[in-house]
């Protein structure tokens, strides 16, 4: 597979996945950009079996190497997110981008690798060999991480129920 055919498969993929990690559009079009250019250098050496996998762990080490040289990243909930759906009411859509602000929230009181398997597994829809990959952990540990993950959410939020 050359790399147009690649760009053309995986590039909305790319993009979400580095928009969710920077939660700025046009840093996650650069990191997008980035990801593509170490895919194309590394494509020639030894081609992956699983190509989203590959491009995805690629953006997450882009996204990584971005965060440590520049040490300023903005966790802002992006306008992207917060366009109205057709069938839904006002209240609705406020009361939905209440539950995602409170969710992200509390996403950011777990551990870094917890939060980043909540969000690679539960929210980005990546199987758990896929995420493990990424993270370049075992699955088992993975698991573990979600685990635990979910259970930390659950006292967050049966915390946050009864101080209302």
């Amino acid at each position: 597979m050359d790399i147009q055919q690649l760009y053309k498969l995986y590039i909305h993929d790319v993009y979400r996945y580095t928009l969710s990690l920077c939660k700025d559009r046009s840093l996650a079009e650069d990191l997008t950009q980035d990801t593509f250019m170490k895919a194309y250098q590394a494509l020639d050496k030894s081609p992956p079996k699983a190509l989203k996998s590959w491009l995805i762990k690629i953006a997450y080490h882009t996204f990584i190497d971005y965060t440590r040289r520049s040490k300023k990243v903005s966790y802002e909930e992006p306008e992207y997110f917060t366009g109205y759906s057709s069938g839904d009411s006002v209240e609705e859509v406020f009361q939905k981008n209440v539950e995602k602000e409170e969710l992200y929230n509390k996403l950011d009181q777990l551990k870094p690798m917890q939060k980043k398997a909540i969000v690679m597994c539960d929210l980005e829809g990546f199987s758990y060999k896929e995420a493990a990959s990424i993270l370049s952990i075992k699955e088992n540990t993975l698991k573990t991480h979600i685990f635990r993950g979910r259970g930390k959410l659950r006292q967050l939020y049966k915390k946050g129920s009864v101080e209302e």
